[in-house]
């Protein structure tokens, strides 16, 4: 359930109403603009105040989202990629796109592991299903080298957890449930392995630490001393992931 801000005296804003919320909770995007969660049966009239009291968060937050989409716009994101380099794994996809008849104008993706070389054959003019297309690719790469990876460095921190899933998050990198269950960004293979490696671990120490207090970075400085500037970094990241994919 969703309804809009009438104080004209306040950011505009959408309430949902959330089952799962335990808390409220603000999130701000392009999509969807500022959205306040809150748990079922929560007394809206308290709303207006909390979003008072959040408004520097609002004005921040809102600059940010704002210098991404004019970075976004200035990249060419409707044209296709030549190429996809995926840092993490320290490996440059070079793409090329045939075009092919075909009934149905479908398009279809070989992939030359040996040359590491993707080809597109098909309707090729349909952007919007080639961009899909390299998505899907993307996503199968994450699920293969993110599992592992996060595997590996669970069992070097004596850090367990219960399942993982790669999703396609608009602003997190990574998120662990209170379940133990972590979520992982696929475009964190376009990111430095040292920086993956590292929302890896900051996502495994929410195992033990749901929160981020004094003891839970204390538990991250345990296993990475450099935690603060690699932290700092992924402010920045976003620049590195290409536009065609965000937008």
């Amino acid at each position: 359930m969703t309804s809009r801000s009438l104080h004209t005296d306040l950011p505009s804003y959408t309430v949902r109403v959330s089952s799962r919320a335990k808390c409220v909770r603000l999130s701000l995007s392009v999509e969807d603009g500022l959205e306040v969660v809150v748990p079922t049966n929560y007394d809206r009239l308290k709303i207006p105040e909390i979003v008072q009291q959040k408004r520097d968060w609002i004005a921040r937050n809102q600059s940010k989202l704002d210098e991404r989409e004019a970075f976004l716009q200035s990249q060419s994101p409707h044209e296709l990629p030549n190429i996809i380099n995926l840092r993490s794994l320290g490996e440059e996809w070079k793409i090329e796109y045939h075009p092919t008849a075909s009934k149905s104008g479908t398009i279809s993706v070989r992939e030359n592991k040996e040359h590491l070389q993707l080809v597109l054959d098909g309707n090729i003019a349909d952007v919007k299903s080639c961009k899909t297309l390299l998505k899907q690719w993307l996503m199968r790469k994450a699920e293969k080298h993110l599992f592992s990876w996060l595997r590996k460095v669970s069992i070097r921190a004596n850090l367990p957890y219960r399942t993982t899933a790669v999703r396609s998050q608009k602003t997190l990198w990574g998120s662990c449930s209170r379940d133990r269950n972590i979520s992982l960004n696929y475009k964190l293979l376009f990111l430095e392995a040292n920086v993956v490696e590292y929302v890896l671990l900051h996502e495994l120490c929410h195992t033990v630490h749901m929160n981020h207090s004094a003891k839970f970075w204390k538990l991250v400085s345990k296993f990475e001393s450099n935690y603060k500037a690699l932290d700092k970094s992924l402010n920045h990241a976003w620049q590195i992931i290409p536009a065609w994919i965000d937008f």
